[in-house]
């Protein structure tokens, strides 16, 4: 399977899963696929990682600004731990 079939979802009490993407139904609303498993902590702050240095990396800086719905900041992220090749 391909990595464009699976997305990374939230499910309940707060649980991030990668699940396998599932086809909209036509009779009641769409369900989590079986296809899935949780995410650990150590993977979910690696990507985030990997988020904040490539954005600092191409935007030249070492803070990124997540905003929510209307532009309204989140949270700020500063990359204190600046490889240099």
């Amino acid at each position: 399977m391909a990595a464009t079939d699976y997305i990374i979802c939230e499910g309940c009490l707060g649980t991030v899963y990668l699940a396998k993407k599932t086809k909209p139904r036509k009779h009641g609303p769409q369900v989590m696929s079986h296809d899935r498993r949780p995410l650990t902590e150590g993977e979910q702050i690696g990507v985030f990682e990997h988020y904040l240095r490539n954005y600092c990396e191409e935007n030249n800086t070492d803070t990124v600004v997540i905003t929510g719905e209307g532009g309204k900041p989140l949270f700020e992220a500063k990359l204190l731990d600046v490889e240099k090749d």
